[in-house]
């Protein structure tokens, strides 16, 4: 990394008003700190925030006094427990009373989740916890020998490419990103890919697990290998074939990484890889059983995730979807983060558009996250070129605007058929999850 690109990182942290930079070697060094110490600090930060939500959240407020709470009621971090399971329709629906009384003087930002389970929430995070959640990714980028500002190919949706615009493209530049689009993943457009990587001598790659594996089964599948120094995958399941075919096409380890920044959770692979280190500065992870009991270490839960810095919209025993197990033993590499075993959720699919070509699921997400109006959503694909949508509306008033998203739809993922349907009702998986992408359609060579 030359003199440039650290000036550039300078510049564009400057321009977002965070801090990042700063945590990130800070962070560097907490991670080989004992676990008593991390827990320790830990523990503070959960001290503080309670003392604040007692102070300024009208929802806890009212909660603990109900309840015959106060802050001296939360002296260890397994008091937590005293506290409700909230989940995105709880936050929604007592969204006022969720933000602190003080929130101007915090100056927070508007977040909107991606939608993964197709249920968008739009919250608010301080530029503390944009700052930490940088500095946690960075540090797991790190492991590859990334360092911030080092040139990396982004293969993404709207969750971490929100748009190509002329302002997107420069905060791209700053970072020293080359972005790629994953809604469009035709041989054409991959080719471009492998070009661009190539040509610009990238030596990282950042993407989502699918995406990143259809990528390198068109290497393979032509023949050709793209060697790098390191692959980050995010978002979504990382199946064991995704990662054998991406690290035979790149030539280099796979790393994986989880992330909800609702929830506050950065997590990351080391070379071990053997689970994922938890960014425990940041958040403190629970697993709950289905009747909201703590689970046993290795036992497979729902996630519960506080984050420990947000004190403009508290996210506090918050179920972001998921589920996963956590590792509290040693870990080879020497770090005293503990680790999530596995996670199982966030799986996005793509739907097939005319000629085969496929579409990342995370294109819908993107798409309805916008509208404050649509609750939540599923799209159906039983044939190639046309898709089903199903929508809840919190405001019927919005079914005069659906014939101009259809086409809007069908024309920016070229499908011949749009269809959307207003129900509440929508289909689950077997452990009741909800699927925002379900495709019936045989998979296409």
């Amino acid at each position: 990394m030359g003199l440039t690109d650290r000036l550039n990182i300078k510049l564009m942290e400057k321009m977002r008003k965070t801090n990042a930079l700063h945590y990130y070697k800070e962070y560097k060094e907490n991670q080989w700190k004992d676990r008593e110490t991390l827990v320790e600090d830990q523990r503070q930060a959960f001290q503080k925030l309670i003392h604040h939500t007692y102070d300024q959240v009208p929802f806890y407020q009212d909660y603990m006094k109900e309840h015959g709470l106060t802050p001296q009621s939360f002296e260890s971090l397994e008091s937590i427990q005293q506290l409700p399971i909230v989940g995105k329709e709880t936050m929604k629906r007592h969204k006022q009373k969720m933000l602190a009384n003080n929130i101007e003087e915090i100056g927070a930002e508007e977040k909107r989740t991606g939608g993964s389970t197709g249920e968008p929430l739009k919250y608010y995070v301080p530029k503390l916890s944009h700052s930490i959640m940088w500095a946690n990714i960075w540090r797991g980028w790190n492991v590859t020998g990334y360092k911030p500002g080092d040139k990396i190919a982004v293969l993404a949706g709207g969750s971490l490419l929100s748009s190509f615009d002329y302002k997107r493209q420069i905060y791209y530049y700053l970072n020293n990103w080359i972005p790629f689009s994953s809604y469009d993943m035709s041989e054409e457009t991959m080719e471009n890919y492998i070009t661009e990587l190539q040509k610009d001598q990238v030596n990282y790659l950042y993407g989502y697990s699918s995406s990143t594996y259809e990528l390198a089964n068109h290497i393979l599948k032509k023949g050709l290998r793209v060697p790098l120094n390191g692959v980050i995958t995010t978002s979504e399941v990382l199946l064991p074939h995704y990662r054998e075919a991406i690290e035979k096409a790149f030539s280099c380890k796979v790393f994986d990484q989880y992330g909800a920044n609702d929830g506050g959770v950065t997590a990351f692979e080391c070379d071990q890889h053997e689970g994922m280190h938890i960014g425990m500065e940041r958040c403190y992870v629970e697993i709950i059983d289905e009747e909201g009991n703590p689970v046993p270490d290795g036992e497979e839960g729902r996630i519960l995730l506080t984050d420990l810095t947000n004190e403009a919209m508290p996210f506090i025993r918050y179920e972001v979807g998921d589920y996963g197990a956590i590792n509290r033993e040693p870990c080879a590499c020497g770090r005293g983060l503990i680790r999530f075993t596995h996670i199982k959720g966030r799986k996005q699919e793509f739907i097939y558009a005319n000629g085969g070509r496929k579409v990342h699921g995370g294109f819908f997400s993107t798409t309805f996250r916008q509208y404050d109006e649509v609750e939540q959503f599923q799209v159906v694909q039983d044939k190639v070129g046309a898709v089903q949508i199903k929508l809840k509306l919190a405001d019927r008033s919005f079914e005069s605007k659906l014939e101009d998203i259809k086409q809007t739809i069908a024309s920016q993922a070229d499908l011949d058929s749009v269809e959307i349907t207003l129900t509440e009702q929508f289909e689950k998986t077997k452990g009741g999850k909800h699927k925002f992408v379900i495709n019936n359609v045989e998979e296409q060579s």
